[in-house]
C-alpha cells in the first residue's frame, strides 16, 4: 500500500477515535459537562492531535452530530421517498427514531443529551420535520395552524420520549404509542393514527 493511503487510513482512524470518544462522554455527561482534555484522554490522544483534526470543543460535536445524526437523517430520506401517504411519512420517521435510540443506546444518550436547542440538531432534523409536516397540510391529511410551533414541539416530544425509553428497561410499545400521539396531533382521527402507527415498520436502507 502506498505511504500516502496508509497515511490516510490512519487520519481517518484516529479522527474515529476522537469522534467515538466525544460521543460516548457527551452521551453520558452533557455538551457542558464534557472538556477537551476528557475527549483526548478517552480517545488516548495528546491534546496536539486533537487539534490536528478539530478547533474546539464544539467542533467536534458538531461533527459528531453530523456523523451520527446526519447518517439517519439520509436514510429516513431513502426509506419515506417512495411513500405516498404523508401520514405514514411521519409516522415510520418517528418510530424508526425511537427504535434507533432503543437499538443504540450510546446514540439515543447522544441526542437527549445535546437537546433541542442544539443549531446543528435543528438544522439536520428541523427542516425534514417541516417538510414532512407541510405535505401533510398541502395533501389535507393534517390540520396544522402553525408548522413551525408544530415542528418545535414534535421535536420536544421526541426527545422527551426517547429519555423516557431509555430510562426503562422495558418500554413495549412506545414507538408506536408515540407515532399515534403525534399523528393526534397534526389532526390524524384516533383510530385511524393507531392503524398507520402499527403498521409494520420498514427497515432503514442501509448508509451510503
Amino acid at each position: 500500500m502506498p505511504d500516502s493511503s496508509r497515511q490516510q487510513r490512519r487520519r481517518e482512524q484516529t479522527r474515529a477515535r476522537l469522534i467515538a470518544a466525544a460521543k460516548n462522554l457527551v452521551a453520558v455527561h452533557g455538551v457542558d459537562g464534557v472538556g477537551l482534555s476528557e475527549i483526548t484522554e478517552a480517545a488516548d490522544l495528546g491534546a496536539g492531535t486533537f487539534y490536528n483534526y478539530f478547533r474546539s470543543r464544539d467542533d467536534i460535536v458538531e461533527a459528531v452530530v453530523e456523523e451520527s445524526i446526519e447518517s439517519v437523517g439520509a436514510r429516513l430520506d431513502k426509506l419515506t421517498a417512495s411513500l405516498s401517504d404523508p401520514a405514514e411519512v411521519f409516522s415510520f420517521s418517528l418510530r424508526h427514531l425511537v427504535r434507533q435510540a432503543v437499538t443504540d443506546p450510546v446514540w439515543g444518550w447522544f441526542v437527549v443529551r445535546l437537546g433541542v436547542a442544539h443549531p446543528k440538531l435543528l438544522a439536520i432534523l428541523g427542516p425534514r420535520c417541516a417538510r414532512d409536516l407541510r405535505q401533510g397540510v398541502d395533501s389535507g391529511r393534517f390540520t396544522i395552524p402553525d408548522i413551525e410551533l408544530a415542528t418545535a414541539c414534535v421535536f420536544g416530544a421526541l426527545l422527551s420520549t426517547l429519555r423516557y425509553t431509555l430510562s426503562r428497561e422495558s418500554a413495549a410499545h412506545v414507538e408506536e404509542t408515540f407515532a399515534q400521539t403525534m399523528l393526534g396531533m397534526v389532526g390524524v382521527p384516533a383510530d385511524e393514527a393507531w392503524d398507520v402507527a402499527s403498521r409494520e415498520l420498514p427497515d432503514l436502507p442501509g448508509a451510503e
